[in-house]
């Protein structure tokens, strides 16, 4: 039988997950890594870790497929967006990735932003932030000009892996759509752009469809992986445009909400939509003919994450995610009253302030653990609802919301969503969304099926994959006058001067 191995590289670890032509995972292959975060801003990590997992992930999905009598009958690619890595002529890389999360560049986005945002939104579709592709390369001349100057090609991550595959350096537009360099309606590196981060277009990849065939494997990845050379490489698109569609959504206004390291909301849409005040980016779909309006938040899963490790981890002993959720449970709605400001990485829409910062107020000598962590989902969930008002206010508002990612797991997290967005949301009970994404595209790309859309009502079912939430009166009314509250708290911080002295008064 045939099979599709799609590779879905994410902020924290590589999965390779074996398709089964029916849709059904056979095999699902995960490696972990980390970047390296440092008070200055800077979000590293070697390259190495991601040729590593590659190769090791490939290895063992071909020794399964082998003892299975399963071929596999294309590799599809989709990972993480914006990262960058300077390589030189002979492709080799010159130094760490700069990851998405670094946040050297913001003084550039400022500048920038000042001189040529509207401009520069107008044609990418994008607003000059750090976690953006473009802004990075232009801190990388200015800081590290030897690099810049001696590197032939600056490529993502999605990029470098399907060269270490085929050997040629080729991207699709729903990557670049994600560095400020593409103009989103004609799909293709804008030379104003370019010029206005002084960019050398040479050193950027050539712009394929999402679906394309980017290659097929050399004999030297073949042979170190086991898999049949020749076989074709398929770039299925960015992560959260393939979630998109592995989240069932193929028509304008509906709306999937994927909570990883950050929160996205990615609104479908027949034409690119603009916001005048810049507070919503433009994204090209994986689909043709359709973008993706996306609002995001900076800290998601990072920021339960940060807080189950401090607060509720013991080394040695295993993660207690059950104990914790199981506390939150016991929080009722409202956290004792404790707010929390999830701003752990800055501010994302619709304020997109890089300078932001987390913040617990109203703590007492009664708060709980369970509070606290319950508040930090609150804090959350808000800062989504508020996004989705943002999409509300600038596009039809949609019938259908979809949940997924880490906290979707969390059902007190899924219903304070439902509460704070007042609608119904589906939370997607199958899970690697962004992985049948990526797989829906590759049937389409190899013929099996005419678009990903038959492909997904052919193989899956919504009726099996989806959970209902449905709003509580109660309490949307007291998240309402609680989330009154919070905005009065963000408006009444001290301005970034103070952030400033605090980062300076460390020994």
């Amino acid at each position: 039988m045939s099979s599709i191995l799609v590779i879905d590289t994410g902020t924290s670890s590589m999965r390779g997950i074996l398709f089964h032509e029916s849709g059904n995972i056979l095999l699902n292959e995960r490696r972990k890594y980390f970047m390296t975060v440092n008070e200055n801003g800077a979000a590293e990590q070697n390259p190495a870790d991601f040729a590593g997992c590659l190769t090791d992930i490939c290895t063992a999905c071909q020794s399964f497929a082998a003892r299975e009598k399963e071929t596999i009958a294309a590799l599809a690619f989709t990972s993480q967006r914006s990262s960058i890595l300077p390589l030189t002529k002979d492709r080799k890389p010159m130094g760490n990735v700069i990851t998405w999360y670094d946040k050297r560049s913001a003084d550039i986005c400022q500048e920038i932003q000042e001189k040529y945002g509207n401009e520069i939104y107008d044609i990418s579709g994008v607003r000059p932030t750090p976690v953006l592709s473009a802004p990075k390369i232009t801190w990388l001349k200015r800081n590290r000009p030897h690099i810049y100057e001696k590197a032939d090609k600056i490529v993502g991550i999605h990029d470098y892996l399907i060269f270490l595959c085929t050997g040629r350096l080729v991207t699709d537009v729903t990557l670049g759509s994600r560095t400020c360099f593409m103009d989103i309606r004609k799909l293709c590196w804008s030379s104003r752009l370019l010029e206005l981060f002084g960019v050398d277009r040479e050193k950027l990849c050539e712009l394929l469809p999402p679906g394309s065939t980017a290659g097929t494997l050399t004999s030297g990845f073949a042979g170190a992986t086991g898999l049949p050379a020749g076989t074709p490489v398929i770039s299925a698109g960015g992560d959260q445009q393939c979630s998109v569609l592995g989240q069932g959504l193929f028509h304008p206004g509906e709306t999937g909400v994927t909570t990883g390291t950050g929160a996205y909301l990615s609104m479908v849409c027949d034409t690119p939509v603009f916001d005048s005040l810049r507070r919503v980016n433009v994204s090209t779909a994986v689909t043709a003919g359709q973008w993706i309006l996306e609002a995001s938040t900076m800290s998601a899963g990072s920021a339960y994450d940060w807080f189950n490790r401090l607060f509720c981890y013991e080394p040695g002993q295993r993660y207690p995610t059950e104990q914790i959720n199981r506390e939150v449970s016991e929080s009722m709605p409202g956290a004792g009253g404790v707010l929390m400001l999830p701003d752990l990485a800055g501010r994302g829409c619709p304020d997109w302030d890089d300078w932001a910062r987390g913040l617990f107020y109203n703590l007492s000598l009664s708060t709980t653990r369970g509070d606290c962590a319950r508040a930090v989902l609150e804090g959350i969930a808000y800062e989504i609802a508020e996004c989705h008002k943002v999409l509300c206010s600038i596009s039809p508002k949609t019938d259908k919301i979809r949940s997924t990612g880490g906290l979707a797991n969390i059902t007190k997290f899924n219903q304070m969503l439902t509460d704070m967005i007042e609608f119904p949301v589906e939370r997607c009970i199958i899970e690697e969304t962004t992985a049948i994404g990526a797989f829906l595209v590759a049937t389409q790309a190899l013929g099996w099926f005419a678009s990903a859309e038959e492909a997904y009502k052919e193989l899956y079912s919504d009726a099996e994959n989806v959970l209902h939430f449905e709003p509580i009166p109660a309490e949307v009314q007291l998240y309402g006058e609680l989330n009154a509250v919070r905005k009065q708290l963000v408006q009444s911080l001290p301005n970034h001067n103070l952030i400033g002295q605090l980062m300076k008064l460390r020994l």
